[in-house]
């Protein structure tokens, strides 16, 4: 029960994660002046699979930062 749970938050995670990169890319595209279109789907893929690695690494410090704000606000 408690390993469906989990499954199901990862695959909603990863499934924001995935929406959110495509998004960045597409505007990555637009501000090039490129349209979808025109790359292939390896390098469409590529240019998603950097946003992802892009997201989770801002979440990632961002979760890191809150953290380490939450330690540090209770020693006052």
């Amino acid at each position: 029960m408690i390993s469906q749970a989990k499954n199901k938050l990862l695959a909603k995670y990863r499934t924001r994660i995935r929406e959110a990169a495509i998004t960045n890319a597409k505007k990555q595209l637009a501000m090039k002046g490129i349209t979808a279109g025109e790359l292939g789907a390896d390098e469409l893929e590529i240019l998603v699979h950097d946003e992802e690695v892009k997201l989770r690494g801002k979440l990632r410090n961002y979760s890191l930062a809150a953290l380490i704000a939450a330690l540090t606000l209770g020693h006052f």
